[in-house]
């Protein structure tokens, strides 16, 4: 479970409001949150709002972060269970919370609410 009140403030603030992403980096190297129709390309590392889907199909809502200097590269991905923020890769916790095995869940696919320019995972 995510504990860092930051990190988990900012999940909150992504996941109510989905349209909405937060920039990390630039040249100042802050935090900034935007609401864009489509995620420029090219431009560091973004936290955006979606849906895990894993392979035994089951749907989890979740907050990504997403580096646009590698075409839409996954960098991390925290998932909203049962009222609670867990990074994914808090193994073998995630799995027990989720109920299921490790062999349901990977490999998992990903859908952001907010359009990449590039995505060469989902072209």
């Amino acid at each position: 479970m995510e504990t860092n009140t930051t990190i988990v403030q900012w999940l909150n603030l992504v996941h109510s409001s989905p349209t909405f992403v937060i920039r990390v980096g630039g040249s100042n190297e802050n935090a900034t949150v935007e609401c864009l129709n489509v995620v420029p390309k090219d431009d560091g590392e973004y936290w955006m709002s979606g849906t895990t889907i894993l392979k035994n199909g089951a749907e989890i809502p979740s907050v990504f972060r997403i580096d646009t200097n590698t075409g839409g590269t996954l960098a991390g991905a925290y998932w909203w269970i049962k009222e609670k923020w867990w990074d994914f890769q808090n193994q073998p916790d995630v799995f027990k919370e989720l109920g299921v095995e490790k062999s349901e869940i990977f490999p998992f696919d990903w859908r952001c609410v907010v359009d990449l320019e590039e995505d060469i995972y989902h072209p």
